[in-house]
Formats: C-alpha cells, sequence, structure tokens
C-alpha cells in the first residue's frame, strides 16, 4: 500500500473474522492488537499471515493479500481461558465460570444465542471497560469472582 510501511509480519492466532468495534486479534508471536475504530469488514481467514503497517502517525493491521487496513493500537493483559461447560450466548446478565477459576458477567445488556461446548475465551480491555470474546461472539463483561 502507497504511503505505509511494513513494520511487522505475523499470523492471527486461530480464526479471523474481519473487522467491526473493538475486535481482539491475537497474533502467534504473542503480541495482542485491538482495533481502534469502528469499521465493519468481513473476511474469514484461518490463521492468516497479516501485516502491521505504520502511516500517518498510527498503526494498521492488514491482512496479507487484501487491501482494507484498520487502525490498531497494542495492548497488554489479555486472560485466555476457556468456559468451563456450555457457552449459551448472552441474555443480558450472563455470567460464566472459566477454567481458570474466575467468573464474569455481563455488565451491559445484550441478547444473542449462540451454542459451543467449552469454547476458548480471550478477556480484554480496549479501554474503559473489559470484554469477553467467545465462540465468534462478544459483550462487556465484569469480574463477579
Amino acid at each position: 500500500m502507497h504511503g505505509y510501511e511494513i513494520i511487522h509480519v505475523s499470523q492471527i492466532d486461530g480464526e479471523f473474522e474481519g473487522f467491526d468495534d473493538e475486535v481482539l486479534f491475537l497474533l502467534m508471536d504473542g503480541t495482542c492488537w485491538v482495533q481502534d475504530e469502528y469499521n465493519y469488514w468481513y473476511h474469514y481467514a484461518y490463521c492468516p499471515r497479516v501485516n502491521i503497517l505504520q502511516g500517518n502517525g498510527r498503526l494498521y493491521i492488514q491482512v496479507d493479500g487484501q487491501n482494507e487496513i484498520v487502525p490498531i493500537r497494542q495492548i497488554d493483559g489479555v486472560i485466555k481461558s476457556r468456559v468451563n461447560g456450555e457457552f449459551k450466548g448472552w441474555e443480558g446478565d450472563t455470567s460464566y465460570e472459566l477454567v481458570n477459576g474466575q467468573v464474569w458477567q455481563q455488565s451491559h445488556y445484550k441478547y444473542e444465542y449462540k451454542y459451543a461446548h467449552r469454547p476458548e475465551v480471550l478477556i480484554y480491555d480496549p479501554g474503559g471497560c473489559q470484554v469477553m470474546q467467545v465462540a465468534g461472539t462478544s459483550a462487556k463483561v465484569r469480574r463477579v469472582k
């Protein structure tokens, strides 16, 4: 891309389902990046190679071979675990116990049904609240145990 410099190359650790709002990008090199500006773009790929670009004083992520980019910033402190049992989506005040012993509960209303057994969970703070990403969906949460 013209005007951008590739400063880092890695791969998404797992499924990539495009851009949305505050999406977490966990890379195979162990770094974590969060989408810094709303932009919806759907593209599915499993463990795609990604480029971290620098331009106009910002960092961006680009899936190799695609033209879409989105601003990102690096974050630390991501919790990676699994739901201890069944995940049935979000019902407004849903709580889930994780295999690491932590219990997290929705902090904002959202309803979405999605079923998965012992799915992987990522919990991160994109700025001002914590988000739990699980089975291709996410909700704002707070730790209760």
